[in-house]
């Protein structure tokens, strides 16, 4: 469902009292918040921890007498001073636009600028909250992953990066994002349907007049960053749904995402995964995503949204209901690191070790006959692991898994977009190969 407009001379926190949220990061919201709240357009909550903001935007210039320096040590300072403060954050509430993400703590201001985005949108020169440069990747159902490049829209990115920080304890890149890209999540409310005349009396419902707001027709919920080039083989840097707009399954949205960009499944393609160290709530919800993702491959499914690319040649075997596969195999067949199947195989509790042996081979020279007594070689087998589908069905059952992708096929565009694979599951160009064989 899309999010709920809220009047901000009225608006609430999402986070109530009470929530489990507040209460597990009181500590750490007294001890480093320096933004007590956030206003994202017509949504107002709280901030997690501190941002560097620069204190003299957010507080106004006459707080500052030294030159600010984004990144600087005298940032890290300010940083220890907010830490080490009264307790309450040093600007109560914090204006953000929807749109590009620009920040003012005056809300006169705040309404000018938005005032500006309205009229774009209304005179059709503006149509998405993201830079005219980004490209759409992935769309379906009213959601869009849209990819912005860093280099190429730095204050866009800076502007999201400082904002995501306020809800990402581990997130440390804000100003340098040239070797980064941005992979921006929205949503796209439908046309609406034009409803049918009947004859007779009938109340009108009433609208709200912020629903029908074309600035919130199409909202940001979150993104995802990567590295443009990863060593250590990363296909996501941070993640971040916005706090609105959790709970809906779109942090699997975007892993999922993450995933199909990296290409593990084509020839030439990276198997990865996210940056680490995780955070504590990173690991939590990637452990959910990983082990949904093997279930899936172990029920039969597709472990990513294009099955057949990577599953059409799978074997097929009589006794079907137990099979011996190595940790590099399900890694393979999944695009996912061996670390990562090993974490969420233990997370499902369906993992059993199979112990490695150690196998006598008799040398070629012996063989030959060429030596009297020979030579004998030990041969280490490589660890395996036994995996019971009985399991799998027991644990999607009792932690209510869906075995369909979080995301689908046929939403991607673009050179990710749908491979030509027929009911068989052999593609065009293996047809056409084998075509010419026969030829």
């Amino acid at each position: 469902m899309p999010p709920v407009a809220v009047p901000i001379e009225n608006a609430t926190s999402v986070l109530q009292e009470g929530s489990p949220h507040r209460s597990r990061r009181a500590s750490l919201r007294v001890l480093t918040r320096n933004i007590g709240r956030v206003v994202l357009g017509n949504l107002a909550f709280d901030t997690w921890y501190y941002s560097p903001y620069p204190d003299n935007i957010i507080l106004g210039p006459e707080t500052s007498t030294t030159k600010y320096t984004p990144g600087s040590a005298a940032d890290l300072r300010q940083a220890t001073a907010h830490a080490h403060g009264a307790g309450q954050p040093q600007c109560e509430r914090l204006y953000v636009c929807p749109c590009c993400f620009l920040y003012t703590p005056k809300e006169h201001d705040f309404a000018q600028h938005m005032a500006i985005h309205r009229a774009r949108r209304e005179q059709g020169l503006e149509t998405q909250p993201v830079p005219e440069s980004a490209v759409k990747v992935y769309e379906w159902e009213g959601h869009a992953v849209w990819e912005i490049d860093g280099e190429r829209e730095k204050l866009y990115c800076q502007n999201l990066s400082l904002f995501g920080k306020l809800f990402l304890e581990q997130k440390s890149v804000f100003f340098d994002t040239s070797g980064f890209k941005y992979y921006v999540l929205t949503y796209t409310k439908p046309e609406p349907s034009v409803p049918v005349a009947t004859k007779g009396r009938g109340r009108k419902r009433s609208s709200s007049v912020l629903e029908d707001d074309v600035l919130y027709q199409s909202q940001v919920l979150g993104f995802f960053s990567k590295e443009n080039l990863s060593w250590d083989a990363n296909n996501l840097a941070c993640i971040l749904v916005f706090p609105p707009f959790q709970h809906r399954q779109l942090g699997q949205l975007l892993m999922a995402v993450s995933y199909k960009l990296s290409g593990w499944e084509w020839e030439g393609g990276v198997i990865g995964g996210p940056e680490k160290p995780l955070s504590a709530m990173g690991r939590k919800s990637y452990l959910r995503f990983w082990s949904e993702r093997i279930a899936r491959f172990f029920m039969g499914q597709s472990a990513d949204a294009d099955a057949k690319t990577v599953f059409y040649k799978r074997k097929r075997t009589l006794h079907s209901r137990k099979e011996e596969m190595t940790v590099k195999e399900i890694g393979d067949r999944t695009g996912m690191l061996g670390e990562d199947v090993v974490a969420a195989l233990n997370e499902m509790g369906i993992l059993e070790v199979v112990p490695s042996k150690r196998k006598n081979r008799i040398s070629s020279s012996e063989a030959n006959g060429n030596t009297a007594q020979g030579e004998v070689e030990a041969e280490q087998e490589m660890a395996s692991m036994s995996i019971h589908r009985s399991k799998v069905v027991d644990w999607a059952a009792r932690h209510n898994v869906n075995l369909t992708s979080p995301v689908r096929e046929e939403g991607f565009l673009g050179e990710w977009a749908l491979s030509d694979v027929d009911e068989s599951g052999v593609s065009d160009a293996e047809d056409a190969d084998s075509n010419e064989s026969l030829a």
